[in-house]
């Protein structure tokens, strides 16, 4: 893990600026650092090392050549399998580091490069034979990467405090990036909080010579069923050779990893998985060690007796962990020191559990984000199959669902779903057009922001809908991989557990195991009712039946900071939102009691509005950074 960046200056390069940057990426966490650089083009890296490989490469890496030099964050997933392909090729590798691989695929593949890197990464190129910068993320963007376009000039860098710190303007803030967070209603993928900052956006690679910029997809999630057996045993069987790789894969480390364990279904089993690789030899880590968060018995998020219960089946210990539990004054100091908005209280409830790993000396945190998006299935199957004109299997899921819920009810569930797979792509188009305006006008969220917000809010969405596929099932597809949503939460705990020195990694958000999801009909996962069904066979055995056959689920929402949420927007609203929001508007959330399951149903919004007033405010501090001290502002 490291934090990166990179500097292709409107003029000749000081190096200064590079060590000005090297400063600013230096306050994480790391085990070595350095600085590149050539004419215009500079690189920065200070690498925190998470296997014995990362070990025997200082970055920046330097081609043999000299002309092409890397930086790298993250780990790679099939660092075996580009050896193999690099070597064929007649690249004699220098060490086996991941910064190694990825400069030489560079220098073999070109741009190309990025479809054949699998894994977490961000990765930036300086290629001085072409000068130009590269630059590129991992498929699901799980490791951050931001730039700005100034004058001639582009600054790339793993967090905001370094552009901030770098940039020769002022940032600014986005009000339009503010009313997806104010508002929950997420369209934007290449925005950031700052209006001249953009996000690399998952799954795209960027150039820059100078004067021109592009960017380029090199992965596009497939939606095409091509994986198809016989029985729901050959689909099981399939999966938990998979799921076994996925775990293996991301168990390369050099110390004893961490296993985030909360007794759900997807933890547990890589909990699990994790430990019978061990006992096979095949783990690529020397040990694992289990860790749950601990909340209060009784309460909504209390799931340890199922934690319990997975370690107690593969004979483990298991160390739990009081839920982190801040008032709203540190989420608004830690924003402030990343130049950042606010991570929400679901996600900070980690990082008690988070600093135990890094005490226990872990740098790997394994979890089990992704099994609900990718195996929750889609009940939608019969229009699946119908567009691949599958009538045998809609007979048969007909069949299955009239044990569940009756032959009246799986009839018309079946003909809703025909019908509106029958339906022409024009009429479809405009009944949804005539479903959003409707929407519209019944959304209470609407209602506190600007009207020019309000418009602004109304054109993302119809970009957004116009970037994607018209067919539902593809669109539901495509949905969950390039969700703006998920690249802010995924770069949000990436922040959180960099500032620590833990990297998390996410086998079930891996290429191989989004792909297979992707690639096999959505019943195998829904039936019935019944989610994850697939997960449920091919854990068989492997997991105790008090969590094979869970239905339930923690709920972490948080009171407490809701209302003081409420209270910040209160108390700073008139002050901070006055320009994006109609304060009259707001009235009707602030009022809402928190606590009540309504206020439950509103938490992200009133989160969001907090996030909003609270980013603001520091945005009249952001600019006064100083590159060689960081933030003025003890770090908490």
């Amino acid at each position: 893990m490291s934090a990166i960046g990179a500097i292709f200056s409107d003029e000749e390069a000081q190096p200064a600026q590079f060590e000005a940057m090297l400063t600013s990426l230096s306050q994480v966490p790391h085990d070595d650092k350095g600085t590149w650089f050539s004419g215009r083009i500079g690189l920065a890296a200070c690498a925190l090392h998470t296997n014995a490989d990362s070990r025997e490469q200082a970055q920046p890496c330097e081609s043999p050549s000299g002309q092409l030099a890397a930086v790298f964050d993250g780990y790679l997933l099939n660092h075996e399998e580009l050896s193999v392909d690099l070597a064929a090729r007649g690249v004699r590798l220098r060490n086996r580091s991941d910064v190694e691989i990825a400069l030489r695929a560079y220098e073999e593949w070109g741009e190309d490069c990025a479809d054949r890197l699998q894994g977490e990464f961000s990765l930036i190129i300086a290629d001085c034979r072409a000068g130009k910068l590269f630059a590129a993320r991992d498929h699901m963007g799980l490791v951050p990467l931001y730039y700005r376009e100034e004058g001639g000039g582009l600054i790339i860098a793993s967090d905001f405090r370094t552009i901030a710190a770098l940039s020769k303007t002022p940032l600014q803030p986005n009000h339009r990036y503010l009313a997806q967070i104010m508002t929950n209603r997420w369209y934007l993928r290449e925005d950031t909080p700052w209006r001249d900052v953009k996000r690399l956006v998952r799954a795209h690679t960027l150039t820059f010579d100078g004067s021109r910029q592009s960017k380029n997809r090199y992965w596009t999630p497939p939606t095409d069923i091509t994986i198809r057996y016989k029985s729901d045993e050959e689909y099981a069987e399939h999966y938990r050779e998979l799921l076994f790789d996925c775990v293996r894969r991301a168990s390369r480390c050099d110390t004893h990893i961490g296993v985030a364990v909360s007794g759900g279904l997807d933890s547990s089993a890589l909990f699990s998985v994790a430990h019978l690789l061990k006992e096979k030899g095949t783990l690529l880590a020397p040990n694992i060690a289990g860790y749950s968060l601990a909340a209060e018995e009784g309460s909504n998020a209390f799931e340890l007796p199922y934690a319990r219960a997975a370690a107690a089946h593969v004979g483990r210990e298991l160390t739990e962990v009081a839920l982190f539990d801040p008032d709203i004054d540190w989420y608004t100091k830690d924003a402030r020191w990343h130049c950042d908005i606010p991570i929400p209280c679901n996600g900070a409830m980690m990082l008690g559990m988070e600093r135990q790993v890094v005490a226990d000396g872990s740098r790997v945190l394994i979890n089990g984000i992704g099994g609900d998006e990718w195996l929750q299935g889609s009940s939608q199957y019969c229009r699946e199959y119908l567009a691949e004109f599958d009538l045998r299997s809609i007979w048969k899921a007909l069949r299955r669902d009239s044990e569940t819920v009756g032959w009246p009810n799986a009839v018309k569930q079946s003909l809703r779903q025909i019908g509106a797979e029958l339906t022409p792509g024009p009429l479809r188009q405009s009944i949804r057009r005539r479903l959003r305006e409707h929407r519209r006008r019944g959304d209470m969220a609407l209602n506190w922001l600007s009207p020019e917000l309000r418009s602004a809010l109304k054109e993302a969405e119809e970009a957004y809908e116009q970037s994607m596929p018209d067919n539902a099932i593809q669109w539901a597809k495509h949905n969950l991989a390039t969700s703006p949503f998920s690249d802010l939460s995924h770069s949000l705990m990436r922040r959180q557990r960099a500032a620590i020195g833990i990297e998390s990694r996410h086998p079930m958000l891996s290429r191989a195991f989004i792909e297979f999801s992707l690639r096999t009909p959505a019943d195998i996962k829904l039936r019935g009712g019944q989610t994850k069904l697939v997960h449920r066979n091919a854990m068989a055995g492997i997991l105790p039946d008090v969590i094979l056959n869970r239905a339930t689920k923690a709920n972490f929402t948080n009171a407490k900071i809701d209302t003081q949420c409420a209270d910040y927007v209160r108390l700073n609203g008139p002050a901070q939102l006055a320009e994006i929001c109609d304060l009259n508007g707001l009235k009707p959330l602030l009022d809402i009691d928190f606590s009540s399951p309504e206020g439950d149903f509103w938490g992200w919004e009133i989160w969001g509005l907090y996030a909003s007033a609270a980013f603001l405010y520091q945005g009249n501090f952001v600019n006064e950074i100083n590159p060689a001290t960081g933030v003025q502002q003890d770090r908490i």
